[in-house]
């Protein structure tokens, strides 16, 4: 086994922050699918009713999440962060996290309906001797839906317009994201999203502080196998164009020409298998594909992750969830350093290997009160063997506590 070190041997450490995140983020957008993917996993698929109904409903939700990967989640920028100088690049932090959400639903005619959405949700980060202060952020989301169901045997078709506006204590970060979607039932789905930071001037260090507009195509197809079978296929397309904002050190670091503009182009394949053996208990395997295509060729990369899961209900809205998965990534783009630091003529592609455990129990204390705990741990490495990389070869341990009230 490697011996983990996380000491950078570079004075400018700021360096060191920013190869961070642009090495690590391929990862960063696999979790983040992983996540998207896993929790619809065990849903049972319901007929909706002929008509739309009024509906009103508030969710109280208060978190604590313990992280001691934080950085993988933020943008650490040289020129904005106090952490920019740190010497350790793992960042270590609790994050408590508070938020109402108001959902309700408004009948128009028979077959139309409108469902509207206001989360609004504090973020407050301690920890690094303060300095995580500066994240501390105010989150206000707000969705307009309208949906025409012709009958209850057809799929509804939605239109969607999402607003998100993030506003942290460092304003470098405050940003608008946008989100126009088009759905048809479970089937087939199109969204554009659109993402600008307040500040579209100054040369950025990193691409997490650039905006960007994305178009993403979704196709799902369900298949029932015999009687305790179900297979679930999709299939996601999806081109994201960032804006050109950034300095002289990003643009030499990924080899991009000064005007130039990065493009990736992005194929997501997923399949399921659940199996139910009992009734409270599902099992399930899993296979994800995902291909990043980039005009700038540091950032392709393609990854495959193999899963397993099962889930058990435990009594009413109570249900525990366990989820093993080995990710593996390859970057098309970047070779593997020799000692001497070089790029040799012949040298291999790096890979990163990833292991990751996931484990969810849900109670529910009351009929409108429940408690979650969810405990996400992911280990990586890296192929790199110079030790200005060693920072790659990382465990990221996320633990959190929930409750949450309905009303």
């Amino acid at each position: 086994m490697r011996q983990r070190s996380h000491q950078s041997p570079f004075g400018a450490v700021h360096w060191i922050c920013l190869v961070v995140l642009l090495a690590v983020q391929a990862s960063i957008a696999s979790a983040q699918l992983r996540r998207e993917y896993g929790q619809e996993l065990f849903q049972q698929e319901t007929e909706p009713p002929a008509a739309f109904e009024s509906d009103l409903t508030i969710d109280y939700e208060v978190s604590n999440v313990f992280n001691n990967h934080v950085e993988f989640g933020l943008s650490i920028d040289p020129n904005t962060s106090s952490l920019a100088r740190r010497e350790d690049p793992q960042l270590e932090g609790l994050i408590n996290l508070a938020g109402i959400n108001l959902q309700g639903t408004l009948p128009l005619g028979k077959r139309f309906g409108l469902t509207l959405q206001y989360y609004p949700q504090l973020e407050n980060y301690i920890g690094e001797n303060g300095k995580l202060n500066e994240f501390d952020a105010f989150t206000d989301l707000f969705t307009a839906e309208l949906s025409f169901r012709p009958t209850a045997q057809l799929p509804t078709l939605s239109v969607s317009h999402q607003l998100q506006r993030l506003d942290r204590k460092d304003d470098a970060f405050d940003n608008l994201q946008r989100q126009i979607g088009f759905r048809f039932g479970k089937l087939l789905e199109y969204n554009l999203y659109i993402n600008r930071f307040d500040d579209k001037i100054t040369r950025r260090e990193d691409f997490l502080l650039v905006g960007s507009t994305r178009h993403q195509g979704r196709a799902r197809i369900q298949v029932g196998i015999l009687k305790a079978l179900l297979a679930k296929l999709e299939y996601s397309l999806e081109q994201e164009s960032y804006k050109d904002n950034l300095n002289n050190l990003v643009l030499g670091i990924a080899g991009i020409e000064q005007g130039e503009s990065r493009t990736d182009l992005r194929n997501f394949v997923s399949a399921k298998l659940i199996e139910i053996p009992a009734d409270q208990f599902l099992l399930q395997q899993e296979l994800n594909l995902f291909l990043s295509d980039s005009n700038v060729g540091f950032y392709d990369f393609s990854t495959i992750e193999a899963a397993v899961g099962a889930f058990y209900k435990i009594n009413g809205g109570s249900w525990a969830r366990l989820r093993l998965s080995r990710l593996g990534i390859t970057f098309d783009g970047r070779r593997v350093r020799g000692a001497d630091g070089f790029v040799d003529e012949n040298a291999e592609k790096r890979r990163d290997n990833q292991l990751g455990v996931n484990f969810q129990i849900n109670w529910q204390i009351r009929d409108s009160l429940m408690l979650l705990a969810d405990y996400q741990f992911t280990s990586n490495d890296t192929n790199e063997d110079n030790k200005i990389f060693d920072f790659l070869n990382y465990t990221h341990n996320v633990a959190s506590l929930t409750l949450q009230a309905s009303y």
